[in-house]
C-alpha cells in the first residue's frame, strides 16, 4: 500500500457516513440561503450601469464604454488605440466570436508575448457589485491574455452580468470546471511599496471594458 492510499484510507475511516450527492447539494443550498440573509441589500434595476460605476471607480481604475452589439467592438478598439497613440497591432483572444468580426484596418494577428502592448478579449461574465470580470480558462480563453499585455480591452455581454459574486457561483453550477478561474477587478495595481499605488505591477496597467448588448 502506498503512502497516499494509507492517508486516504485513514480519512475515509474517520469521516461520517457518506452522504448522497443529493444530500450534499441540499446542505450546500441551505448554507447558501443562510449566507444570503446576511448580505446587505443591493436592489438595482440597471446592472450594466452599476457595473460601469464600480469598475470605473478611482480605486479600481478601469475605463468603461457601452456599445450596441459585439459587432461594434472593432470600432471601440480603434478608438482606444487612437486615444492611447498605439499602433493597430494587437493580440486577439482566440475566441471564434472575436475572430469573425470585421476588424477593418486593424491588425489583430500579433502573437502574445511578454512585451505585448495590447490584447483584446472576451469575458465569460461580470459581477456588477464589484465591477469584476470573470474568465474561465479554455483553449479559446488562454489565461495569459489577461496578464501579459500593458493594455487589455475586454468585451462584456450585458446579458451575462450577475449582481453579486454569489449569483455567479450559482449561475455556473453544473458547468464543466475550468482549469482556473480569474476574477479581475480593474487594472493591475499594488501599494506594497511605501503605500504608493503602482499600476501594472502584476498585469495590465490599463483595463478598458466594452459592454455590449
Amino acid at each position: 500500500m502506498t503512502a497516499r492510499s494509507t492517508i486516504l484510507q485513514s480519512l475515509r475511516a474517520t469521516r461520517p457516513d457518506a452522504a448522497s450527492p443529493r444530500d450534499i447539494f441540499a446542505e450546500s443550498d441551505a448554507c447558501a440561503a443562510a449566507m444570503r440573509k446576511t448580505l446587505p441589500p443591493l436592489a438595482v434595476n440597471d446592472l450594466p450601469g452599476l457595473f460601469a460605476a464600480r469598475a470605473s471607480a478611482e480605486k479600481v481604475g478601469a475605463t468603461v464604454e457601452r456599445v450596441a452589439a459585439l459587432a461594434d467592438l472593432p470600432a471601440a478598439v480603434a478608438r482606444y488605440i487612437a486615444d492611447n497613440v498605439m499602433t493597430p497591432n494587437f493580440a486577439l483572444q482566440p475566441d471564434p466570436r472575436l475572430q469573425k468580426l470585421d476588424w477593418g484596418g486593424l491588425r489583430p494577428n500579433e502573437t502574445l508575448r511578454p512585451d505585448t502592448v495590447l490584447s483584446v478579449g472576451l469575458a465569460l461574465c461580470g459581477v456588477a457589485e464589484t465591477g469584476s470580470l470573470v474568465f474561465h480558462s479554455a483553449p479559446t480563453a488562454p489565461t495569459l491574455f489577461a496578464y501579459l499585455p500593458i493594455h487589455h480591452v475586454v468585451a462584456l455581454d450585458a446579458q451575462t452580468l450577475y449582481l453579486r459574486l454569489e449569483d455567479y457561483a450559482t449561475g455556473v453550477r453544473g458547468r464543466p470546471s475550468p482549469r482556473n478561474v480569474n476574477l479581475i477587478t480593474g487594472a493591475s495595481g499594488t501599494t506594497d511599496i511605501e503605500g504608493v499605488l503602482t499600476r501594472g505591477a502584476h498585469g495590465p496597467g490599463k483595463l478598458h471594458i466594452v459592454i455590449y448588448g
